[in-house]
C-alpha cells in the first residue's frame, strides 16, 4: 500500500534568526552562498506535471526517524517538528508539481539491500529515490544500482547542489571516490543531526557525588579535560555496591555501556582515523597495528570496561532502551548513547547533562564526533528514465533546502537543545558535537562484504593487551577489501 501526500498550501513556518550551518567540519564556510531565496534559483519554473516521486525507506531500530524525515501525514503532525516536516512537503509538492509517494510497508524492514537489491539489479524501476541505511545498503552502489550524481546533467537533471549548507558536504565528499558520488545526506535526515554519539550525565547524582571535587562537568569539557582517564576515574568514584559484593543494576553505577555501535562512534571521538589519503586523494586502509591512536583506544576501552562500577552488556541483550532505563532510574552516573535517544527514552527524566564523548587523552587537540552508521543516505535508482531522475533530483534538493531553513531551526535549535536535553549549557555541548563531526571513506564503507567484518572488529575485539596482534591478524584482508571497493567504483559507468 502507498500513501500519497496531497499538495496543499500552508503558511510558512517562521524562520529562526540565527541558523547554524550543517556541515561535517567546523571550518566549512558557506557564508558566500547568498540568501535563502537565491539558493533555489536553479529550481525556479520547474513543473513535473503531477509526477509521482516514489521513495523506499530503510528504517533503523524501528524508531521512525528515517520515515518521518521523508513523510508525515496530517494526522502525524502532532508537534512542532512533525508539523514542520508536513508543511515542508506540501511546499515542495506545490513548487515542483510533484507527489511525494512512500511505500508504507517497506520502511519497516531495516535494510534494503537484502530486500530489493536483487530486484534493482534486475531493472526494477518501482522506486525513484532509495533512502538507504548507510550501514549495509551503501553497497548497492557497487552493484550498479545507483546513478552517479555527478552525471545528473546527462539526464537534464543537474539540480543537486551538495556544496550548499543544507547538505552534509564533508560527509558526502568522504563517501565519494574518483569523482563519483552515489549517495548524499544532511539535514534531510533527522538522524544525521540526532545521531551524534554522546555521554548523558545524571545531574543530581553528579552534583552530589562528583561536583564538590571536580566542579562543573561542562567546564571540564570546555577546558579540554574530558578524557578516558577522567571518565574512568569518575566512574570508579561514583560506584556504590548495594551490599551483595556483585556488580549489578541494583548498585549505584558509574557508567552503563552498551558494547556495540557505541564502540565505533567512540573510536571517532578518540581521534581514530580509519583512512589515510595519498597525495592524489586515494583512500588507503589505516586500520593497522601502526595506528597508535587505534591501539591505545582499544586498550583504554578495555580498561574502562574493567573499571569498578562500569556495567556493560553485549548483543543480543545490548539494548539502548534498557541502558537508558537504567540511567533514568537515577542510580547511574553516566550512560553512553546517541543524542536522539533523549527524545526516545529520557523524557520522563527531569534533569540530565549531555556532553561529547571523551577524547583519547590530553594530547588530543580537539573533540571529534561520530555519527551513527544507520543514518539514511539518499540516491536515485539507476533504472528510472530521465524525466523521473529529474523529478527525483529536484525533489530531494527542495526537501533538503526547506529541511535546513524550516525544520532544522525547530528540531535542532529548539527540540534537541532545549526540550529533549533540558538546558542552555547542553545546547553549547551539542554545538561542540555538531562542529566536530568527522568521518572518512573506510569508516563509512566498513560494513561492506569486501571489508570482511571490519565494522564489527572493534565491537568484538576490545580485549586488553592484545590489540596490536588482533589488528595484525586482519589488516591485510581489510587493505585488499578496500582495494576491491575502489576497483569496483572505478569500473562503474
Amino acid at each position: 500500500m502507498k500513501k500519497r501526500i496531497l499538495a496543499l498550501s500552508f503558511a510558512l513556518i517562521m524562520l529562526v534568526s540565527a541558523v547554524l550551518t550543517l556541515t561535517s567540519c567546523a571550518n566549512d564556510d558557506n557564508s558566500d552562498k547568498g540568501g535563502s531565496e537565491a539558493v533555489l534559483e536553479h529550481l525556479e519554473g520547474l513543473d513535473f506535471d503531477g509526477a509521482d516521486v516514489n521513495f523506499i525507506i530503510a528504517e533503523a531500530d524501528g524508531d521512525d526517524f528515517h520515515y518521518r524525515s521523508i513523510y508525515v501525514d496530517e494526522d502525524m503532525a502532532d508537534d512542532a517538528v512533525n508539523t514542520a516536516l508536513y508543511q515542508r512537503n506540501q511546499k515542495v509538492q506545490d513548487m515542483l508539481n510533484v507527489n511525494i509517494v512512500v511505500d508504507d510497508g517497506a520502511h519497516q524492514d531495516k535494510n534494503i539491500i537484502s530486500w530489493i537489491g536483487s530486484n534493482l539489479q534486475a531493472g526494477d524501476d518501482s522506486y525513484d529515490v532509495i533512502a538507504a541505511r548507510q550501514y549495509d545498503d551503501i553497497q548497492l552502489a557497487l552493484k550498479g544500482c545507483m546513478i552517479d550524481l555527478n552525471n545528473l546533467a546527462d539526464y537534464g537533471a543537474d539540480y543537486l547542489k551538495w556544496d550548499q549548507e543544507y547538505w552534509a558536504t564533508s560527509y558526502i565528499d568522504a563517501l565519494s571516490f574518483g569523482g563519483k558520488t552515489f549517495w548524499i545526506t544532511g539535514d534531510l535526515c533527522l538522524r544525521f543531526t540526532g545521531g551524534y554519539y554522546a555521554i548523558f550525565v545524571n545531574t543530581d547524582l553528579y552534583n552530589d557525588v562528583l561536583a564538590p571535587e571536580y566542579g562543573s562537568i561542562y567546564d571540564i569539557v570546555r577546558n579540554g579535560n574530558w578524557t578516558y582517564d577522567m571518565l574512568i576515574e569518575m566512574a570508579s568514584k561514583s560506584y556504590v555496591d548495594d551490599g551483595n559484593d556483585k556488580l549489578d543494576v541494583s548498585d549505584q553505577l558509574g557508567l552503563v555501556y552498551p558494547v556495540w555501535d557505541n564502540t565505533n562512534g567512540l573510536a571517532i571521538s578518540a581521534g581514530v582515523m580509519f583512512t589515510r589519503y595519498t597525495d592524489d586523494g586515494t583512500p588507503t586502509n589505516n586500520v593497522t597495528a601502526g595506528n597508535s591512536p587505534l591501539v591505545k583506544f582499544m586498550d583504554k576501552v578495555y580498561e574502562l570496561l574493567h573499571t569498578s562500577g562500569v556495567y556493560s552488556f553485549n548483543p543480543p541483550s545490548c539494548s539502548y532502551e534498557e541502558a537508558m532505563r537504567y540511567f533514568a532510574s537515577g542510580d547511574v552516573m553516566f550512560v553512553a548513547g546517541r543524542l536522539n535517544q533523549a527524545e526516545l527514552y529520557l523524557q520522563e527524566m527531569e534533569r540530565y547533562y549531555v556532553i561529547p564523548c571523551p577524547k583519547l587523552d590530553a594530547e588530543q587537540e580537539s573533540y571529534y564526533t561520530g555519527v551513527h552508521d544507520a543514518i539514511n543516505i539518499y540516491g536515485i535508482n539507476f533504472n528510472v528514465d530521465d524525466e523521473r531522475v529529474a523529478a527525483a533530483a529536484a525533489t530531494l534538493e527542495a526537501m533538503a533546502y526547506y529541511s535546513f531553513y524550516e525544520v532544522r531551526p525547530i528540531y535542532y535549535d529548539s527540540f534537541l537543545k532545549f526540550k529533549y536535553t533540558r538546558d542552555s549549557e547542553a545546547a553549547e555541548m551539542i554545538d561542540i558535537m555538531h562542529n566536530s563531526v568527522y568521518t572518512d571513506f573506510v569508516f563509512i564503507w566498513q560494513f561492506t562484504d569486501e571489508m570482511n567484518r571490519l565494522g564489527f572488529f572493534l565491537r568484538e575485539n576490545v580485549n586488553g593487551g592484545k590489540s596490536s596482534s588482533a589488528i595484525k591478524r586482519y589488516s591485510d584482508t581489510w587493505t585488499k577489501g578496500l582495494e576491491k571497493i575502489l576497483d569496483q567504483i572505478g569500473q562503474l559507468d
